[in-house]
C-alpha cells in the first residue's frame, strides 16, 4: 500500500512535570514549552533517516536510527503494516533531556503523532486519546505519567485497570503558573528509581494517598493555600535527594518567596512551584538559594499547556505552508520576562 506523496508532517509536542510531589507514577501536567518535529519525504533509504537536531539543549541525542522519535514513528506504522518511508526529520529541542521536564516523553508521543498523520490519507488514522498504550510501550520505563499529559494537555491523572492504562485529563487552573528551576546537571532516573525502597511502610503509603487527593480536591476548589501541604511526599523525593542534596532548601526557598508548594518534578533535576502571585520573586530565592548551595542553573515561567500535542502542518502545498507560517506562533509561549507581569 503506497502513501499519495508529497507528504510531510510537523508536531509539537509540551514539556511535562510528573508526580506533583505525591502522585508518584500517576501524575503528570503539561507545560507551555515544546519540541517540534517536522518529518518530510527524503532519500532512499527507509532504514536510515536523516535526522537534524537543532538548539543547544538537543546535543547528544542520537541521529542514527535509534533515535526515540523515529522509533515510535516506525513503531505505529509497522502495528498497521504501512511501508516505512525513507525520511528526513527536524528536531527543534526546547526542551533539556535528563532533567524531568518529560523531553522523551515528547519525542514518543511526537513519533506517534506524526505516524497517525501520515497514514490519514489511507484512512488508517486513530483517535489521538488511542497513541496513549503505544505510548506507554514506547516510552523506557514504561510509565504513563509522562506520556499521557504531553498526549492530551492539562492535568492528567492515570493508573493500570486489569492491564489496561486509564488516563483522565482535567483542566489545570489558569489562575497557576509553574516556576521551574533547572539545575546545570540532570539526574538519571534509572539510578534514582534504584534508590527507592522495594517496600513501604502502611505510613508512608497513606500520607502519599492522602495528599494525592488533598492535591487534586485544592487544584479543583481553588484553596490553594493547600497546595504547601498537598505536594509533601514519602515515596521519592526523600531517597533521590541523595541526588540533590541542596533540594530541600531550594523548595523551601521558593514556599517562602511566595509558591504555594513546590517539589521534584518526574525524576529530577528539575524543581516546580505551583504559585498565583510573585512568580519573579519565587524564581530569583529558587536561584539565589541553590548558588549558595553551589547549584548552577535556569529558570522559567510557565503556564500549564490543555491541549497536549498537535500536529501543525500535514501538507507541503503553497496554501498550507502559508497557514502554518501565519498562525504557527500561537503554538509556542516563551516563558515570562522580568518585568512583563505574566
Amino acid at each position: 500500500m503506497a502513501l499519495v506523496l508529497p507528504v510531510s508532517v510537523t508536531v509539537l509536542t509540551p514539556a511535562t512535570s510528573a508526580n506533583l510531589g505525591p502522585g508518584f507514577d500517576s501524575l503528570g501536567l503539561a507545560l507551555q514549552l515544546y519540541n517540534r518535529f517536522e518529518v518530510e519525504e527524503w532519500g532512499d533509504d527507509p532504514a536510515h533517516p536523516n535526522i537534524e537536531v537543532i538548539g543547544a539543549l538537543g546535543t547528544g541525542l542520537s541521529t542514527g536510527p535509534d533515535n526515540m522519535f523515529f522509533q515510535s514513528f516506525m513503531l505505529l506504522l509497522q502495528r498497521l503494516d504501512v511501508p516505512i518511508p525513507s525520511v528526513r526529520i527536524r528536531m527543534t529541542i526546547n526542551i533539556p533531556h535528563g532533567c524531568g521536564l518529560g523531553s522523551s516523553a515528547t519525542a514518543v508521543i511526537g513519533g506517534l503523532m506524526a505516524a497517525n498523520e501520515w497514514v490519514r490519507p489511507l484512512g488508517l488514522a486513530v483517535p489521538k486519546e488511542d497513541l496513549l498504550e503505544m505510548a506507554v510501550e514506547a516510552e523506557a520505563g514504561n510509565h504513563p505519567d509522562n506520556v499521557a499529559p504531553a498526549l492530551l494537555g492539562g492535568l492528567v491523572a492515570t493508573t493500570h485497570v486489569d492491564g489496561k492504562i486509564h488516563a483522565i485529563k482535567t483542566k489545570f487552573p489558569n489562575s497557576l503558573k509553574a516556576v521551574i528551576f533547572t539545575p546545570s546537571f540532570p539526574m538519571d532516573t534509572v539510578a534514582g528509581r534504584q534508590l527507592l525502597p522495594a517496600n513501604y511502610s502502611k505510613a508512608d503509603v497513606t500520607f502519599n494517598t492522602g495528599r494525592v487527593a488533598l492535591l487534586l480536591t485544592a487544584l479543583q476548589t481553588g484553596r490553594y493555600e493547600l497546595i504547601g501541604d498537598a505536594m509533601q511526599d514519602r515515596l521519592h523525593q526523600p531517597y533521590r535527594q541523595v541526588l540533590f542534596p541542596a533540594m530541600p532548601e531550594i523548595i523551601n526557598a521558593a514556599v517562602t518567596a511566595g509558591a504555594h508548594g513546590a517539589c521534584l518534578s518526574g525524576g529530577g533535576s528539575s524543581l516546580i512551584a505551583l504559585a498565583s502571585s510573585h512568580f519573579h520573586d519565587i524564581l530569583n530565592a529558587m536561584q539565589q538559594t541553590a548558588n549558595a548551595a553551589g547549584v548552577q542553573g535556569t529558570g522559567m515561567i510557565l503556564r500549564a499547556d490543555q491541549n497536549g500535542a498537535r500536529v501543525l502542518n500535514t501538507s507541503r502545498s503553497r496554501i498550507r505552508k502559508e497557514v502554518s507560517a501565519r498562525y504557527g506562533d500561537q503554538f509556542y509561549w516563551s516563558p515570562a520576562r522580568p518585568g512583563s507581569g505574566r
